[in-house]
């Protein structure tokens, strides 16, 4: 097939942003940049350190949309370390999402599904969030989805999210009824899906 015929062509995405207050199950994945351990940090000329954050819907009516975000790890200055608390609080959120971890469970158990062994550990993690939507305080860039917060299993609809329903707010599509599970794929070596590289 040349390239040149573009008849086979993905058409365009929807550049609509996905609802405020969407929550629905998503797929991290972290763009290495080459810094900090095992080259998975990016790092500005200010000297801030950071995760190149990809995230995928898996769940309909959003399937396959993608939002990105930077999340901060250190760096010199006060802003940078305040960035890496909020950071760590919401990769402590995202694994307890993931490993089905209540917040306030503080047992060897739970404590131990809390640490990982480097930043590898969250790339490819999937688990529940609501979808937020930042807008530029200068208005030089378009409004962009964001986390707005994490969904853990103290959540009233956190089972309801992991089992791959996408919960839309009143007044935007209705989200299409889950897909019955299907028998668990071998494990490999990089499992995320082709369509979410």
């Amino acid at each position: 097939m040349s390239f040149f015929d573009f008849n086979n062509a993905d058409s365009q995405q929807d550049s609509d942003l996905i609802p405020a207050k969407t929550m629905a199950k998503v797929l991290m994945v972290i763009r290495p940049g080459g810094h900090g351990p095992e080259g998975w940090l990016k790092k500005s000329d200010s000297g801030f350190e950071y995760l190149d954050a990809e995230f995928t819907l898996t769940s309909a009516p959003h399937a396959k949309r993608k939002f990105w975000g930077n999340m901060g790890v250190g760096g010199p200055t006060d802003g940078h370390q305040k960035a890496a608390q909020i950071t760590r609080a919401t990769l402590r959120a995202a694994l307890e999402s993931a490993r089905n971890i209540n917040p306030k469970d503080e047992s060897e158990k739970a404590r131990s599904a809390r640490q990982v062994n480097g930043w590898d550990d969250f790339n490819e993690l999937e688990f529940a969030v609501e979808i937020g939507i930042e807008k530029d305080k200068k208005g030089d860039y378009p409004d962009k989805n964001k986390i707005a917060k994490v969904i853990t299993p103290d959540h009233s609809k956190y089972q309801e999210i992991m089992s791959g329903n996408t919960i839309v707010p009143a007044g935007t599509q209705k989200a299409k009824a889950a897909t019955p599970p299907t028998q668990a794929a071998p494990a490999t070596n990089n499992p995320v899906p082709e369509w979410a590289r």
